[in-house]
């Protein structure tokens, strides 16, 4: 192999380090210009910042003359795809005695540093492919080598490998849980919904999903945010199979080439991006029984020629769901109590199909371009029955209220993709353009029937009848680029910027019957229409550097926001336009190979999702209801993470939040008409300080246990209708899962976890608790796979939530059809595995929408 001259080695990473030097130093003119915009005057600012940005320029520069004495290189496969975490030893030529090792990561790189003079092999392996040496490596300590890339060849069918090592459910890494859906048996059967309740972290009340006991998490799908309302989300997450997905990251502390939203960080939910040589795929059933049948189906093809991969999925989603909730209210005046026992029971109908087809065409080994697109039609139907007794003082007229609740809605998603890749050389360094458009229409009906009911069930009170139905349609065209340049094998840097357009409208239309003639009349009140439009424009730089034993990483992102509504019925208007810088700084100290230290800090922003803007009512009943809020205003979080981790397998951390102007759920409530409402505003501040814990470890050889447990103190301050409150409480939840290898490839997996009662401002949730348990056994070489499993055996997670509040006394309790005996059968065809590439760019768009 060439060696490479020191000198000339300098010489070439000095020029090539010129135009990323120029690139980082026009991205921090360009924040600072944005920045002293908005300061009119303060030149002092300005030119405080041009020095900074000269100090930058000479580290960069001083950087390109560091060369670390390394040896690195890239594994591809057979179609010369990257080909991620395979094994790559560092052999001595003379005894073939193994000196390093290495594993290669997503983009197929791989480095070996801190090695004396000698000659080497490398040798490589992976599951699938043939074991290949490279030629021997002359290395002189003093020269950077960087390998040709090494191309590996399927060999070993995948139905003759005996996997006899457990493939942990639940990882650790940087600071995030990493969930391998595809090796646990819990996960089968079960929709991505089922599977983030048992999740540790998450919890779910009223559709609001929490991480770590933080609301505010951002969903992102193959790296694209999606935009979508609490209710939405729901709907989708229930709809998705996890038969299609191969990991989901619970990320605390996202980087900053991703959308600066999300307080709590981001739940990143991976499809399966595998396919095999020529024709391949996989078809599954889940099938669930509980108080009503759920079924999910679907198959998967794929086809992959020389240079051209075609790729598909077809998910159909069949489910009923039930739901038994209980409202008790009372109100208080100064010498009566009135008390409202509310019981209801839902019945939930959900059927949608997804689909996903697209294909990539290496053009040749540095450049390929790729299309897809995906979405589907959908439909959701709840049928709910409620009566609401009133007891105590009364002088309403009834003895009780039956509501009749019809909630139909339909809807129909399509997104567009075009993504592009260009690399520039062998060590990673690559240029990615991504562009999406979304379309969106859906379309909401609800239709309530109030009848005021005596102790003999014969009406008392004429029936207050009403229905709404909203109409929406949502266009979101977003495009980013980013480039990632590789310095050399301890530095690299990142820069990328991207525009995103949104532009919603909703034309909503609310009637009440009239009794005498039977027609329904619109209340020119209630009824509205709203458009709103949305540009956003970001920037963004990551620099990471590693040292002897000292890794650091500077991101600071820069998001213009101009929004803009418009109410042409109600004469109503509003125009926002703000600016902020999102720093993300990482310090990392590793002192030896049993001891890892992390420093985090980050910012980032929550924006309201557009159906919280909206004023539109949600009758539960005559007396309850949900309404948005059209001057929520975003809020914004610092974080500050301590991290230490111990062998890989233990990791303790310390975090404190602070989020000022917070978006919060709250409940009003009004005595002399005893309506309930429920809303969202911005309250003065939450303080978030928690110690969490996550520990790993391998019993016996057939054994393994991941256990996840936070403790955390939560505070909220902030006013309901001018009345203070300041609610602080102490929060904790564990988990603990357990993973079995039994003979005859067979898997046995359970978990159990216990939530405790939680501070959520106004509204406070009770504890809840849950343990499952299932089983999974392949067959015919690998390529059938059974799971039968139980969720929630004991029945025990039920959601309770309460507030004691200045005039508000109620309790609310939900039980859902959780307990769930649920059997799943997947094949698979196909020999070799090739991954696919994530492309995205409209993330936090999509993450404010409906389906």
């Amino acid at each position: 192999m060439r060696l490479i001259n020191t000198n000339q080695k300098l010489r070439s990473l000095f020029h090539r380090n010129l135009f990323l030097v120029a690139g980082l130093s026009l991205l921090t003119k360009t924040l600072v210009h944005l920045t002293c915009c908005r300061q009119a005057g303060k030149a002092c600012v300005l030119n405080s910042m041009i020095h900074k940005n000269h100090f930058i320029l000479l580290l960069l520069c001083i950087n390109s003359l560091v060369v670390a004495q390394t040896i690195k290189g890239r594994v591809l496969d057979s179609t010369q795809s990257p080909l991620s975490f395979a094994t790559i030893a560092l052999l001595n030529k003379t005894d073939s005695s193994v000196l390093k090792g290495s594993i290669s990561d997503e983009q197929g790189n791989y480095f070996f540093d801190k090695i004396s003079k000698g000659n080497y092999i490398l040798k490589i392996s992976s599951v699938g492919y043939k074991t290949k040496c490279s030629s021997i490596i002359f290395f002189d300590s003093l020269t950077n080598i960087i390998v040709p890339d090494i191309t590996v060849s399927g060999g070993q069918d995948l139905d003759e490998v005996s996997v006899t090592a457990i493939r942990n459910t639940l990882e650790f890494k940087n600071g995030n849980i990493i969930v391998n859906v595809e090796s646990s048996p819990l996960a089968k059967g079960n929709s991505v919904y089922d599977l983030l309740i048992k999740l540790p972290g998450i919890s779910i009340d009223d559709n609001i999903i929490s991480l770590n006991g933080k609301p505010g998490v951002v969903f992102m799908l193959d790296g694209r945010v999606l935009q979508l309302s609490n209710m939405q989300l729901v709907n989708m997450l229930k709809s998705m199979s996890t038969e299609v997905v191969e990991k989901i990251e619970l990320l605390k502390n996202p980087p900053v080439k991703y959308d600066a939203a999300g307080t709590s960080g981001m739940i990143h939910i991976k499809t399966k991006k595998t396919k095999l040589l020529g024709f391949s795929g996989s078809v599954y059933s889940s099938n669930s029984f509980g108080f009503y049948p759920r079924n999910l189906a679907g198959v998967s093809l794929n086809y992959k020629l020389s240079k051209i991969t075609l790729f598909s999925n077809f998910d159909f989603n069949n489910s009923v769901y039930q739901s038994l909730d209980h409202f008790n209210k009372k109100f208080r005046t100064d010498s009566t109590l009135t008390e409202f026992v509310n019981s209801n029971s839902y019945k939930e109908v959900e059927r949608n199909f997804l689909f996903k087809v697209g294909a990539d065409w290496q053009i040749d080994k540095k450049n390929i371009i790729g299309f897809k697109v995906d979405g589907g039609p959908g439909t959701y139907a709840s049928d709910g029955h409620g009566v609401n007794t009133v007891t105590g003082y009364n002088s309403l007229g009834f003895d009780h209220l039956a509501a009749l609740v019809h909630s139909p809605s339909n809807w129909n998603s399509t997104n567009y993709n075009l993504n592009a890749e260009h690399r520039f050389d062998t060590s990673g360094t690559s240029l990615n353009f991504t562009s999406d458009y979304t379309l969106l229409n859906e379309n909401n009906f609800l239709s309530v029937e109030n009848l005021f009911l005596g102790l003999n069930n014969s009406e008392v009170l004429p029936a207050n009848v009403y229905k709404s139905s909203n109409k929406g349609e949502t266009k979101i065209l977003a495009t980013k680029l980013d480039l990632t340049k590789i310095i050399n094998v301890k530095s690299s840097f990142e820069l990328g910027g991207k525009i995103s357009s949104v532009q919603t409208s909703y034309n909503y239309l609310f009637e009440k019957r009239d009794n005498m003639s039977g027609a329904y009349v619109m209340d020119t009140a209630l009824t509205n229409n709203y458009t709103y439009r949305e540009q956003t424009l970001a920037l963004y730089a990551n620099y990471k550097k590693s040292f002897d034993k000292v890794n650091v990483q500077l991101g600071l992102r820069g998001e213009n926001t101009n929004l803009t509504g418009r109410n042409t019925g109600k004469n109503f208007a509003l125009t926002r336009n703000y600016y902020n810088l999102f720093p993300n700084i990482l310090f990392e100290y590793i002192p030896s190979e049993k001891n890892n230290f992390q420093l985090n800090f980050n910012r980032r922003i929550d924006r309201p999702d557009f159906g919280s803007l909206t004023p539109f009512r949600i009758y539960r009943d005559q007396y309850s209801y949900n309404q948005g809020n059209p001057f929520l205003l975003p809020h914004y979080s610092n974080t500050a993470e301590f991290t230490h981790m111990y062998k890989q397998s233990i990791a303790n951390t310390l975090t404190y939040t602070r989020i000022n102007n917070v978006m919060l759920y709250y409940t009003a409530q009004d005595d002399s008409t005893k309506v309930t409402t429920q809303s969202m505003k911005n309250m003065k501040y939450n303080n978030y300080y928690a110690y969490s814990l996550f520990m790993r470890s391998d019993i016996k050889k057939w054994w393994n246990i991941s256990a996840n447990g936070l403790l955390a103190y939560i505070e909220y301050l902030g006013d309901v209708k001018g009345v203070v409150f300041h609610t602080t409480s102490l929060h904790y939840n564990a988990s603990l899962t357990n993973t079995f290898l039994a003979p005859k490839n067979t898997k046995i997996e359970m978990i159990v976890f216990y939530r405790s009662p939680k501070n959520n401002g106004v509204i406070q949730a009770n504890y809840r608790w849950l343990f499952s348990l299932a089983i999974k056994k392949t067959f015919l070489k690998n390529k059938l796979d059974c799971s039968i499993g139980v969720n929630d055996i004991f029945y025990t997670s039920v959601g309770r939530s309460f507030a004691k509040f200045s005039n508000q006394d109620w309790n609310f309790s939900q039980t859902t059809d959780t307990r769930r005996l649920v059997i799943n059968i997947n094949y698979n065809f196909g020999r070799l595995k090739v991954k696919l590439r994530d492309e995205a760019s409209n993330e936090e768009e999509k993450s404010r929408l409906s389906h």
